[in-house]
């Protein structure tokens, strides 16, 4: 009979094996890149039936084997379906190419020629696997549009872009420059370089040429007008499985949608009483003006920026041990992006620590910073560090006795969790007391309105029919976003990733619910640290087993 061990072993050797980012970071050599082939997905999905198949059998014994079923299960009912929901992304959207953009250049960079034989023949292995790669992306194009699956027209620019923009890191990854060559021999250094260069010329740039002639040609000729998944065969019902899969419980795009219009109304109405506690008695466009022109919202370098985060995290810092009784062992920090990386991320990231880094940071972008306003900075720290991210993910990777399924893989898989607890950790503030300040409140419902909007448009784009036009003009008038911002977010919503940027709000709205649930049923004897313990020492799970936790909780 399968344990829940064994069956856990099984999909973190899949994982291992098929995706280079985490065989990466568990320190493992990567000999070849995934093609992103229908293949593969037939096989992802007949291992996703055969875990779902052995879980029926497999008897928990306690409380984490719980849990880590419970991510098995998720795991397995995403994989299964892994050969039908291959047809439902295009392969040359940004979000669909950015793993494979940041895996490679990983890939390459990990070789160290210190095995100067093998590492030749691995180097050539992997530029081989960027060839078949782009060749794949435009036999799944072609695919798709005999499925009726055809590009959308608004989405094509942002689709030539991305391949451009891989033809020039795939040219940057295959020009070595002297100090790599160093181990090699004389011999095999030109073995390493004639190889590339031959591989360059018979196979990648024919197959790039190959798909940009077909996004300019029959791709631009066939494009649909429309936008999101609802305007293809069996697009409604893949776009409930993903709004199912990325919110980890049950819910439908109509259910998300209202929500979504409530949650903005509601919102918009307490930044009203914002604007009017701080004597504006003018309307939200013109306060939204008005605020744009105000120095005191725009830094003036980016010293200013991290300044100000250190003095919101400085402002929590006596009061979080009142909300957390475990707090991480590892400390953070703030640190600007890499600045050739300012231009694609409109915010930054957080980093968690690490053996090469034992801090978590976040990575501000410092750019653009007569434009970027800093309204929301406290919101955006307490999402990003503490007690967001940081305290949920640092503890995750401090935590030795998970599997890695659970304390690696798990956290990037559940974005209604891992962003709806940095959503849900933001919104504390409110109770710590640390939005007093108006314009702190004010950017605070600015940013949970962001996330809420997305409930309201990514469900019209991909569910009710809606517009690229009406899309927009929605967001325009519920975000302070920029006109570009606004047209990169509705293709992320309608082609990227449709469905995946409903997991913030959900998320944050699920562990309030939860908390409420668990402060009505316990009383007085509530404990709302003990709460925070409940929902953070599991780490990362559906939320569907969150809930049952919180059940057990209650008692």
């Amino acid at each position: 009979m399968p344990t829940i061990a064994t069956l856990a072993d099984r999909v973190w050797d899949y994982v291992l094996r098929t995706q280079p980012f985490y065989a990466l970071r568990a320190g493992q050599v990567v000999d070849r890149l995934p093609s992103g082939s229908l293949a593969e997905a037939e096989e992802r999905a007949a291992l996703g039936r055969s875990v779902r198949e052995a879980l029926s059998e497999a008897v928990p014994l306690d409380q984490d084997e719980r849990d880590t079923a419970a991510l098995l299960r998720f795991i397995a009912d995403d994989w299964a379906r892994g050969d039908e929901s291959w047809w439902w992304h295009f392969p040359v959207a940004p979000y669909q190419m950015y793993e494979f953009s940041l895996t490679a250049p990983q890939a390459f960079g990990a070789i160290s020629f210190a095995d100067p034989a093998a590492d030749v023949e691995r180097f050539h292995s992997l530029a081989a696997d960027l060839a078949r790669r782009v060749r794949g992306a435009e036999e799944k194009l072609r695919a798709q549009a005999e499925r009726g699956w055809v590009m959308p027209r608004e989405a094509l620019p942002g689709f030539g872009s991305t391949v451009e923009g891989v033809r020039i890191s795939m040219r940057r990854l295959l020009t070595l420059d002297e100090s790599r060559l160093e181990p090699l021999s004389p011999a095999l250094r030109g073995k390493l370089q004639d190889g590339l260069r031959r591989i360059e010329t018979n196979e990648l740039a024919p197959a790039v040429e190959s798909l940009m002639r077909y996004l300019d040609g029959p791709g631009r000729d066939t494009a649909a007008d429309g936008a999101g998944l609802g305007q293809y065969p069996g697009g409604e019902r893949a776009y409930r499985e993903l709004v199912r899969q990325y919110a980890s419980f049950d819910i439908s795009p109509e259910e998300v949608h209202e929500l979504g219009l409530a949650q903005v109304a509601e919102l918009t109405e307490k930044m009203a009483k914002v604007r009017a506690e701080a004597g504006f008695d003018g309307g939200e466009a013109a306060y939204r003006k008005a605020l744009e022109a105000d120095e005191r919202f725009h830094a003036r370098s980016a010293a200013d920026v991290a300044a100000t985060y250190r003095k919101h995290l400085a402002a929590i810092e006596p009061v979080v041990g009142q909300w957390f009784s475990v707090l991480p062992k590892a400390g953070y920090d703030i640190e600007r992006l890499d600045p050739e990386l300012e231009a694609g991320l409109s915010y930054g990231y957080y980093e968690v620590p690490g053996p090469a880094g034992p801090v978590g940071r976040y990575r501000y972008n410092g750019s653009g910073l007569d434009t970027r306003s800093q309204i929301n900075a406290a919101s955006l720290i307490f999402h990003e560090l503490v007690p967001g991210h940081h305290f949920h993910l640092a503890r995750q990777a401090e935590d030795a006795a998970l599997h890695p399924v659970r304390g690696v893989f798990a956290p990037e898989l559940l974005g209604a969790y891992t962003e709806g607890w940095a959503e849900y950790a933001a919104s504390l503030g409110m109770e710590m007391g640390l939005y007093e300040d108006p314009w702190d409140r004010y950017g605070h419902y600015v940013h949970q309105r962001f996330t809420a909007q997305r409930l309201v448009v990514d469900t019209g784009l991909n569910a009710l029919g809606w517009s690229v036009g009406k899309a927009a003009a929605y967001m325009a008038s519920t975000t302070m976003e920029s006109p570009e911002q606004i047209r990169t977010e509705i293709l992320r919503y309608s082609t990227d990733m449709p469905g995946q940027a409903l997991g913030y709000r959900l998320g944050c709205l699920k562990f309030r619910e939860l908390r409420n649930r668990a402060a009505d049923a316990l009383g007085p004897a509530f404990d709302l640290r003990a709460f925070h313990e409940v929902v953070l020492a599991a780490g990362a799970l559906p939320l569907t087993a969150v809930g049952e936790n919180v059940t057990r909780f209650i008692g």
